[in-house]
């Protein structure tokens, strides 16, 4: 199986497989949505009571508009910058799961109403670079003498486990397409015009009693264009070993991260199914 990248941006990756199958591609889609590792928050820890404002003197009561299960929520799919390199799983730390530099990162929020509560509100305590990676998200809205204080603790884990640790968004994969154009006997400029003005994504142009493709690779494979001919003069057909493949992420890991990830973790389990089998008496 080869790769040929079409585009690659930071958040976003577009690529072509070739010599695979629907099978292969689609365990890369499946371990791009599930087994790519992030930081996401996990805990966190509200302040209860009164908080008081040194510098003013003022009480605020320690409450939000939102249940603090709902803000915890907003606050878990919040993307937060992860290296790989540095940061793994409590489960295989060797802290043994009670939580180091390694395996988790902490962060403090403390705001006083009337405000909004933005992302760029939960600072890292520590690692500037953690800071969460879209800062002018909306958490809640504070009152007149409301308050929030809470500390939240992010840890590594898995789309598995739950929708906030996952990293790739919006992974598509399509067979290519093949449109092949031959007029055939009987066939009128009037069908060949018709057929090119139903492509719902306009890739097909009719010219002089001619039909051209713009860009094959944006055919959704609808095949309203050969429908829309009788006498079958465009045939669209999708290539069975070759794939178009995108996604996107939350910036967590770059696309090329994520990708390189996915491809490995898929080797190595891979890896251990053989060892298996060959162990197999």
């Amino acid at each position: 199986m080869d790769i040929a990248i079409s585009e690659l941006k930071p958040r976003e990756l577009k690529i072509e497989f070739l010599n695979a199958s629907a099978a292969k591609v689609n365990a890369v889609r499946r371990t791009l949505l599930s087994d790519v590792p992030k930081l996401a928050i996990e805990d966190v820890e509200f302040h209860l009571g009164p908080i008081r404002d040194e510098a003013s003197g003022k009480d605020y009561d320690s409450s939000t508009s939102m249940f603090d299960e709902a803000v915890a929520l907003r606050l878990g799919l919040l993307p937060i910058p992860t290296d790989l390199g540095q940061f793994r799983k409590k489960s295989e730390c060797t802290c043994g799961g009670a939580g180091c530099p390694h395996c988790q990162v902490m962060f403090s929020i403390d705001r006083k109403g009337p405000c909004t509560v933005y992302a760029r509100d939960i600072t890292p305590l520590g690692d500037a670079s953690l800071a969460i990676l879209e800062p002018e998200v909306p958490i809640v809205r504070l009152g007149a003498r409301q308050a929030l204080l809470a500390y939240a603790t992010a840890t590594v884990g898995t789309a598995r486990e739950h929708a906030k640790w996952q990293v790739a968004h919006a992974v598509g994969v399509s067979p290519r397409p093949h449109i092949k154009i031959a007029k055939k006997s009987g066939c009128t400029d009037a069908c060949l015009k018709r057929a090119a003005a139903s492509c719902p994504v306009d890739i097909l142009a009719y010219d002089a009693g001619k039909v051209t493709v713009t860009d094959e690779t944006k055919c959704i494979l609808c095949w309203a264009c050969e429908k829309s001919c009788e006498h079958g003069s465009i045939k669209v057909e999708p290539d069975e070993e070759k794939f178009l493949f995108k996604f996107q992420t939350d910036g967590s890991l770059t696309a090329r991260e994520a990708l390189r990830f996915a491809l490995k973790d898929l080797k190595r389990r891979f890896e251990e199914l053989r060892e298996a089998v060959q162990a197999i008496p």
